[in-house]
């Protein structure tokens, strides 16, 4: 989706009537300009909440839309903001959403926190030299009362954790001796917290550790290193599991830095705040396994899942990305065809196939679906960018396709350049829920239960279309 404020202001409250709506679990916003949109959605409080950000030549406009979860209007609040202002970012809690807005030209951060019927809590300015907050958490996020939030520095990443008042409850300020820190996964649930935490992050020797918090304090209750017995391990995918244990799956291999050619093994693992580790498994993959990554091809696990039976199943995406050897031989090549006036200087990422694997109770692979998706579309960046790195940007980008998993946890959800549609993991059998418009951006907002909430952005004319559907 594009994207997702202010300095002085003043609220104009407009009574619900705005966009029309043509059916209950559809609706219209047709009176908007669509230079910077988005939106957030908080499963914890069932609203949908959108929002419109129109720089002016002497004001911004901030337009917040709130939808019940069949679509009714239920609020729209617009703030005039003097000055031109750029959005930078956006988080959301149980009952809050937080949008962080820069005002061009000064060193101005504008940040205000609005509940679920739209109205404004709280509204803060700072001096911030376009510092990039970005919000951790993901979609686990909203089950907590508070935002966090991570400021990464040149050797350093600060995890801070506010308040709807935007008071710092805690904060923690990890870093390396050498290269960048990264936080890798943040997994959250109404208590608890867990952090990986990688060191050195842009290199192969990169160290990653499991940090377990409570929410409300902040305290660290175990700090547990992902290396085990000799190994290098790289996380891949994770959940929070009972008594607030982290279930985290990834590679694995024998040296102390990952092969840029071999895909390694496959490790299971669960942590738990009192420092313990359970369920290890280290799963050798099988040749039909192996073939996954065949001719250049990677793996981004994007959602694991327990069985009943105490197996386990990931399911995530291959894709090829610009090696570094294609990288340079692009840079020298148009460099010498255009007389060195013009040199390339790019990586480009391609989704591929949507996997599924089952490891069985004992460790072993014992079933792999594979849904070729030709229509996956590509992800550019300017300069040299390692294909794990690549993979994690293009995922934030949203251009992998899964979106969601089904209630039977037998299902995935996926959106394509032609269709939305889902999966069944364990036929490997596809459906089509909905064809793709021609025109205008389109994609599955949220997954819930039984329906998809559809979002459609179309330029001209301008509007935007919410759409809710079963499946």
């Amino acid at each position: 989706m594009p994207l997702s404020l202010r300095h002085a202001f003043f609220p104009l409250l407009l009574a619900g009537l705005f966009g029309r709506s043509t059916q209950a679990q559809h609706v219209t916003i047709d009176s908007i300009r669509l230079a910077q949109t988005g939106g957030l959605y908080l499963p914890s409080a069932q609203r949908a909440m959108m929002f419109s950000l129109e720089p002016g030549n002497e004001a911004s406009y901030f337009r917040q839309y709130v939808f019940s979860p069949t679509l009714g209007r239920q609020r729209r609040q617009s703030l005039r903001l003097p000055g031109r202002y750029v959005f930078s970012n956006s988080a959301s809690s149980r009952q809050h959403v937080l949008y962080q807005l820069y005002k061009r030209g000064t060193d101005t951060m504008t940040t205000v926190v609005l509940d679920t019927l739209g109205q404004v809590v709280k509204l803060q300015r700072e001096k911030a030299h376009k510092v990039r907050w970005r919000e951790l958490g993901g979609s686990l996020g909203p089950q907590a009362d508070g935002f966090l939030l991570a400021e990464p520095g040149r050797r350093d990443i600060l995890v801070r954790y506010l308040n709807p008042q935007l008071q710092v409850q805690w904060e923690h300020r990890f870093t390396s001796d050498q290269g960048a820190v990264e936080v890798e996964e943040a997994i959250l649930d109404s208590t608890h917290a867990w952090l990986l935490v990688t060191t050195n992050a842009t290199s192969r020797r990169a160290v990653t550790k499991a940090y377990a918090l409570e929410l409300a304090s902040g305290k660290v209750l175990c700090r547990l290193p992902l290396d085990h017995n000799g190994e290098r391990r790289v996380p891949g995918v994770a959940q929070m599991g009972a008594g607030h244990s982290l279930l985290l799956a990834g590679y694995s291999y024998p040296n102390n830095r990952p092969s840029r050619t071999s895909t390694g093994s496959l490790f299971v693992a669960r942590f738990h705040p009192d420092s313990t580790r359970t369920d290890e498994r280290l799963i050798g993959l099988s040749q039909e396994a192996r073939l996954l990554t065949a001719q250049g091809r990677k793996v981004l696990w994007q959602r694991l899942r327990p069985e009943a039976d105490g197996g386990l199943r990931l399911v995530g995406e291959t894709y090829t990305s610009t090696s570094l050897g294609g990288h340079m031989a692009i840079g020298i090549v148009t460099g010498i065809a255009t007389l060195g006036i013009v040199r390339v200087s790019t990586t480009t990422l391609r989704p591929r196939d949507v996997v599924s694997l089952r490891v069985s109770p004992g460790g072993q692979v014992d079933q792999v679906r594979v849904l070729p998706l030709p229509d996956g579309g590509s992800y550019t960046v300017g300069g040299y960018l390692q294909a794990r790195r690549m993979a994690q940007q293009a995922a934030l980008a949203g251009v992998f396709r899964l979106r969601g998993f089904a209630p039977d946890s037998n299902r995935v959800v996926l959106r394509t350049e032609r269709r939305i549609l889902t999966l069944d993991v364990r036929s490997g059998q596809p459906a089509t829920v909905q064809q793709t418009p021609s025109t205008g951006y389109y994609d599955v907002w949220f997954v819930d239960a039984a329906h998809l909430l559809l979002y459609h952005e179309q330029r001209s004319p301008q509007r935007v279309d919410l759409e809710r559907i079963a499946y």
